[in-house]
């Protein structure tokens, strides 16, 4: 059985340029190497034409629909985003339409919680080997006022992550909630680094376990048991041994073999049945093992683009104040994941002398 995956941050409006710039793909070239940018076409929004600019549509949207008519603080969440996936396992059972009607589904549950107008953007990536769903809700309560901390507070979030599995299974989807009470921790990029080492260590070792297994189940294919018939032994009593039998050669060693086969085969059950815990025990660490990795997987992407966006606006800034003296290198440029073409300080291209006709 798959888990659902159900992720939130908050958004301010410093963050909503360069996450707009990810979520709805606007530049080619990517820090996150996972994006596979010849199948960006086959993302959709599941509210397009919502918002275009996520900080200006976003930004408008607030204006327009709250009852206060004070100024929005500059640092309020003026979005709440939910990454909504599962594993890769689901989404190879499910085809194309399965794909959409799941995220469709996981969207409603939203909509009728929080208003469906609320959801500004449903952004869902195909081109990546994760299908997975950015959605942007505006968190205004039933007075209409901006209030993240109201609308997503810790007993609605707790809510979320057991109504939404249910939501799902009543709709055809074999979907089951996450394990309850995880606490984890944001990890820092070396954390992350270690953890996908640690992750291809386990495949490795959840790998030669099967071999094992295998091999192991091909040697009690081996032996051939014998019917109950057949196990009848011709047997005569000893003469003055009372209690002892006389039995043929043959016999004894037949007994003697079936023995041996029988503690055979109950060492292989045993053996089995370590094997199987093991293996189940290994697949739910790799199971919490990938959720950890997709949801640092989208947070570093989106941590990079805003960095990206930070330093085009810095670069300007300077470029204003140093004018003609201000000069990036490409190499430097290109180290920050950006196009050398977006560089806005490349020094002038020289004119060409002109031809005054003169010989020197």
């Amino acid at each position: 059985m798959s888990y659902v995956v159900a992720r939130m941050q908050k958004l301010k409006a410093d963050n909503l340029i360069g996450l707009g710039n990810h979520d709805q793909r606007k530049t080619s070239n990517h820090s996150n190497q996972d994006i596979d940018v010849s199948r960006s076409h086959l993302n959709y929004d599941l509210v397009a034409g919502r918002t275009n600019n996520f900080k200006t549509d976003i930004q408008n949207y607030i204006d327009n629909r709250k009852t206060s008519q004070r100024a929005v603080r500059k640092d309020a969440v003026l979005a709440n985003e939910w990454v909504i996936t599962s594993d890769k396992g689901f989404f190879e059972q499910l085809d194309e339409k399965q794909t959409r009607a799941y995220f469709e589904t996981a969207k409603q549950y939203f909509a009728d919680k929080f208003g469906d107008e609320n959801i500004r953007y449903a952004i869902v990536h195909l081109d990546e080997s994760t299908p997975h769903m950015h959605m942007g809700i505006v968190p205004f309560d039933s007075e209409n006022k901006l209030s993240a901390k109201r609308v997503f507070n810790r007993e609605t979030l707790q809510k979320i992550q057991d109504e939404l599995p249910d939501f799902l299974q009543s709709k055809g989807f074999k979907i089951e909630r996450g394990q309850k009470g995880s606490e984890r921790k944001n990890l820092t990029i070396p954390e992350y680094k270690a953890m996908q080492e640690n992750l291809a260590k386990n495949k490795q070792e959840l790998e030669a376990v099967k071999s094992d297994t295998k091999k192991q189940r091909r040697e009690l294919d081996q032996y051939q048991f014998h019917d109950e018939n057949d196990a009848k032994i011709d047997r005569k009593p000893a003469l003055f041994k009372k209690g002892y039998s006389v039995v043929q050669d043959v016999a004894l060693d037949m007994l003697e073999r079936d023995a041996s086969q029988g503690q055979l085969a109950h060492n292989l059950y045993v053996s089995f049945q370590e094997d199987d815990e093991k293996l189940r025990s290994e697949n739910k660490h790799l199971r919490d093992v990938n959720d950890d990795l997709t949801e640092k997987n989208s947070k570093l992407a989106k941590t990079l683009a805003n960095a990206q966006d930070l330093i085009k606006r810095m670069t300007k800034v300077l470029k204003e104040k140093l004018g003609d003296r201000l000069h990036i290198s490409a190499k430097v440029w290109r180290g920050a994941g950006l196009k050398a073409s977006e560089n806005p300080t490349k020094p002038p291209k020289r004119k060409p002398e002109r031809d005054t006709g003169l010989k020197r």
